[in-house]
């Protein structure tokens, strides 16, 4: 806050600051949005962001405090102290105290100050504070050091102990510490025992048998001092990669197409894991886009971009250059937080900013308002892999069970590897350095988790356990959600292209067999619909009007290319609101780390960090959490 501020300004900052606190110790923080405390101080969304940049900046109000609170301690004279030791100790016991008053609060705080680089700048500085001032008091670096250790630690031991009274803790921390500060005696190097190696066995807990669980159980399968189950609670693998055949059609729950397939981490998992099979590209001559009521190629390539009607001769050279710039890693985007706030600042023409967002929207499944949401530097580095890529669009022939059949194959071979299907993991807790899963049925011991499920699932694990608070920042994560309409034709109807986008309606037929044939009983054909969902509505009235309404328009687009596609159909399915990826990736959401400080667990799946997109971020984090684990069992012991 600027010390520059005018007093009837800075008073009501100072009053919107107190109501927002009272609501998150009342609340919780993750309870209250920032229209509730726009509501609670009866004002508007433009003067709560003229004051604040978002509701964590409000958080960084207990760090400040707990700064003043140490800055008076410091103040004080010699003559004014007792004893040094327990002028230090009333210091970290009056920030207890402070931090004690409302419990859930502070421990939001310190959950977010881990992801949120805010709160953690505010973190570091009150550390540097509290260091120097006792600095001051204890001519000490190691000493000092050891001291604000000691009270960060306890804060975050506190965090795992919701039944452990704070003061008490820190007074039993402080207990130790002062026996070794006492010491004049330099301190001497630890002493470790060399872990016995033999034929002790690495027992790995993976939980969800997904793409990504398999992929990492199929990673650590090939060591051999490595044993394991991996727990689905469902009756088959490959969660939304399941594959299911009806009257002779192989349906997908997710389609099994691949971006970039030369690029792709499936690809290094092909060679690394011995993996087998055979894709084929789609054919982009055949991949339309229809505007205005239009048709017109997609611009995939030059050829295609020289075709298309989307675009005038002068923004054809406009988006070449994009183009060009996103393939030498060196376009704007990159710098920008979001693609609206790139698109907001171009000077390019409307209908190449439409390009854009209407490409996002295709290759991340969300709508137009979504996909201005999304990072300039998740856009900068998909498509310098996309436009690189030699194989824009490829389907793996056979679908995801092609993939996820020669990953079980290879699990099981090992004869080390349960597969515990339909057993879904109810519980979990840490004792006697071993972590208990609980299923219904049995409770089992392992020396590592990983979590191979949607982030929402796994915050819903967590709750109430010591990890829960760390988790708090991801779990309310939005999915990315789409309405898929598969129909399958006992004869082919129409064969115009292979693809088509209404870029009117925001949705596209996909002819599946035309590029894999693999699906289809002989003279069939197979088409896939999807429509990119809106997520925001008033009530549940809205919600079904507008999946009705995005039916229809799925069918009156089947009716426009696919006449008498309504008397060929031998199977239909349409699932209105199908996960496609469990995190969306866009501004607001946050995607889950491979592994988070102070939780012993790895993550994986679509909702993970990790390369790319929708499938390959599930294969991509799960190969990284898989080669952590393997790296860690090589590591050295430090003594």
């Amino acid at each position: 806050m600027s010390k520059f501020m005018r007093a009837a300004t800075r008073k009501k900052r100072e009053y919107m600051m107190e109501v927002a606190l009272k609501l998150f110790i009342e609340k919780g923080y993750e309870q209250v949005s920032v229209d509730d405390i726009i509501a609670a101080t009866h004002t508007s969304k433009g003067t709560f962001y003229h004051y604040f940049q978002g509701k964590d900046e409000i958080l960084r109000e207990i760090p400040l405090k707990q700064s003043a609170l140490i800055q008076t301690w410091a103040s004080r004279t010699p003559s004014q102290v007792p004893s040094l030791e327990s002028h230090i100790n009333r210091l970290m016991l009056d920030l207890t105290d402070m931090a004690d008053r409302s419990p859930r609060l502070m421990r939001s705080y310190l959950a977010l100050s881990l992801q949120n680089e805010s709160l953690k700048s505010a973190t570091d500085e009150l550390n540097r504070t509290l260091f120097e001032s006792l600095l001051r008091w204890l001519p000490d670096p190691d000493k000092a050091r050891l001291l604000v250790a000691t009270y960060m630690g306890t804060l975050f031991l506190w965090c795992t102990k919701e039944d452990q009274d704070l003061n008490d803790l820190m007074r039993g921390q402080l207990a130790w510490v002062w026996s070794g500060l006492r010491s004049n005696q330099s301190a001497k190097s630890v002493l470790v025992e060399p872990e016995k190696k033999g034929d002790q066995m690495m027992k790995v807990a993976i939980i969800g048998g997904g793409l990504a669980g398999l992929s990492a159980a199929a990673y650590l399968s090939e060591n051999a001092s490595i044993e394991g189950t991996l727990f689905e609670r469902s009756p088959q693998l490959g969660g939304r990669a399941f594959t299911y055949e009806k009257a002779g059609f192989t349906l997908n729950y997710g389609a099994h197409a691949i971006y970039g397939i030369d690029r792709h981490t499936i690809s290094s998992m092909e060679r690394e894991l011995g993996l087998s099979f055979s894709s084929k590209q789609v054919d982009k001559r055949k991949v339309m886009y229809a505007k205005n009521g239009q048709l017109t190629p997609a611009p995939l390539d030059f050829v295609n971009l020289m075709r298309t009607e989307l675009l005038n001769p002068m923004q054809k050279v406009r988006f070449v250059g994009e183009i060009t710039a996103i393939i030498a890693n060196i376009h704007n985007v990159r710098n920008y937080e979001t693609l609206g706030d790139y698109l907001a600042q171009s000077d390019a023409d409307e209908d190449v900013k439409e390009l854009w967002e209407h490409l996002v929207c295709s290759n991340f499944f969300i709508t137009p308002e979504e996909a201005r949401k999304v990072p300039g530097p998740v856009i900068s580095e998909y498509y310098h892999n996309l436009f690189l890529s030699g194989k824009p669009v490829n389907y793996i022939l056979g679908s995801w069970a092609v993939i996820t059949n020669q990953l079980r194959q290879k699990i099981e071979i090992s004869g080390r590897w349960d597969i515990a299907l339909q057993e879904g993991v109810e519980s979990i807790r840490y004792a006697d350095r071993k972590f208990y899963l609980r299923s219904k049925t049995r409770e089992l011991a392992f020396d590592r988790v990983i979590f191979a499920m949607p982030v929402q699932q796994v915050c819903k694990l967590l709750k109430g356990t010591p990890w829960e608070p760390f988790l708090a920042p991801y779990e309310e994560n939005t999915a990315t959600e789409v309405m898929v309409y598969d129909i399958g034709l006992k004869q082919v109807v129409a064969r115009p292209f292979s693809y088509i986008s209404d870029m009117d309606n925001k949705l596209f037929i996909s002819d599946v067999s035309a590029t894999d044939h693999t699906l289809v009983p002989e003279g069939g054909q197979l088409l896939q619909g999807i429509a990119y969902l809106s997520d925001s509505f008033a009530d549940e009235a809205e919600r079904k009007a507008y999946l009705d309404a995005k039916t229809k328009q799925m069918e009156a687009l089947f009716d426009q290319y696919y006449p008498g596609w309504r008397d060929a159909t031998e199977v239909k399915r349409v699932s209105k609101k199908a996960m496609v990826a469990s995190v969306k990736n866009i501004k607001g959401n946050e995607l889950l780390p491979t592994r988070i400080v102070n939780v012993p667990f790895y993550f994986c799946g679509d909702g993970c960090e990790g390369k790319g997109e929708l499938a390959e971020r599930a294969f991509s984090s799960a190969r990284q959490a898989a080669k952590a684990i393997l790296e860690e069992m090589k590591a050295p012991v430090r003594v």
